[in-house]
């Protein structure tokens, strides 16, 4: 049975594999603090239109970097008595100059017209527009039709919005990790009942090891690679290795998560000293509850979208019990050995018989006397 069990964890953990990203959605399910009120549109504001192509024209290979607070909306004149020190820039209108600029003259959808008299010491750049320099331009002169990165996509939803994204993620991760629990129950009920014991047994301990094997996952992957670049078989099988510790971390996850539920579950239903695990069905109620334990707790997060700083608050703490509850099953994972180390209590001592006649020694057949039975002392006579 033993190699049968083993086969089942290691598709499970295939399974685990391509879902690996579950506690980064469930950390960014619990940690992302939504905008305020007054700035999640289903439109972008002008603001975040300007910022999000400016973003575009300072990664363009012939744009330029320019601060927000440079640009200006519609048509925009620096005057001939004014000196301005940095950029100047017009959104969506024509730039006239005037006067001096010390940094660059951008206009973005208009001209830019640098007047007879007038000094630019950066660059004079119009996009969608011309360039017409009747004064001094110490930078380069130049006109972008447009920008060959376009301007980034502004995802913006209301609270509502948000709130049903976070409860169809936590639907769609319950599930997931309810298949994933119904497998370990049929396939491998041992390692789980071995994880699980070893979280009752010693919770600090198998957290502390969680964290530690959280912290070691990324340098035991470099230093397996580095190792196996060493030869050439050893580059050839390092793709066949990254896949095979993926599949082994994620597995280790899945276990230690679906152990964590359970108890989470039995510790609900009934006392710990009182728990068994002798039937599967009990095994599995423990397991769904605990899972919809954890499942009230993610969609109460994403109904938080809309409560401002409070519901980022309740967030965080819902991120917080997430992964305390993957890091103590990680940890006991590891300990366990994934369940093929279980904690077992030590064997009862065979209770000493003190029978009347337990003080006889058994002849044996070579022929030595058995023991006499002790006589009591004399009682002392009465007066």
């Amino acid at each position: 049975m033993r190699p049968v069990r083993l086969g089942a964890l290691v598709g499970l953990a295939s399974l685990a594999v391509a879902h690996l990203g579950a506690l980064a959605a469930l950390a960014s399910l619990a940690v992302a603090i939504p905008a305020p009120l007054s700035a999640q549109h289903a439109q972008p504001s002008p603001d975040r239109s300007i910022r999000s192509f400016l973003d575009s024209l300072k990664r363009d290979p012939n744009g330029i970097t320019l601060s927000p607070d440079a640009v200006q909306s519609g048509p925009r004149t620096v005057a001939a008595k004014d000196h301005v020190t940095g950029d100047v820039a017009a959104w969506k209108g024509p730039l006239d100059i005037y006067g001096t600029v010390d940094g660059n003259a951008v206009a973005i959808g208009g001209d830019v017209i640098v007047h007879p008299g007038a000094t630019v010491r950066g660059d004079a750049l119009s996009v969608g527009g011309s360039v017409k320099a009747d004064g001094i331009v110490g930078g380069d002169m130049r006109t972008l039709s447009g920008l060959s990165i376009g301007p980034l996509a502004v995802h913006s939803r209301t609270p509502a919005q948000a709130a049903r994204r976070s409860f169809s993620l936590a639907v769609g991760w319950y599930l997931m990790l309810a298949l994933v629990g119904l497998g370990i129950t049929l396939f491998a009920r041992s390692n789980l009942e071995a994880v699980a014991q070893t979280i009752r047994e010693d919770f600090a301990r198998a957290f502390l090891f969680g964290v530690l094997g959280e912290v070691a996952l990324t340098p035991a992957f470099v230093l397996g690679c580095v190792a196996l670049a060493i030869t050439l078989i050893g580059i050839i099988a390092i793709p066949f290795f990254a896949v095979a510790f993926v599949a082994a971390a994620a597995g280790a996850i899945a276990l230690g998560f679906v152990a964590t539920a359970f108890l989470t579950g039995e510790s609900v239903l009934r006392r710990r000293e009182a728990a068994t695990l002798d039937a599967s069905s009990t095994t599995l109620q423990y397991l769904f509850i605990g899972l919809s334990i954890f499942f009230v707790l993610w969609a109460l997060g994403g109904a938080m979208a809309w409560a401002g700083l409070f519901g980022s608050f309740v967030r965080v703490v819902v991120a917080c019990i997430t992964w305390a509850a993957v890091t103590v099953g990680f940890g006991a994972t590891l300990l366990s050995r994934a369940g093929t180390r279980g904690h077992h209590a030590p064997a009862p001592r065979p209770l000493t018989h003190t029978e009347e006649y337990a003080w006889q020694t058994p002849t044996p057949v070579t022929g030595v006397a058995a023991a006499r039975r002790p006589t009591p002392a004399p009682r002392p006579p009465e007066q």
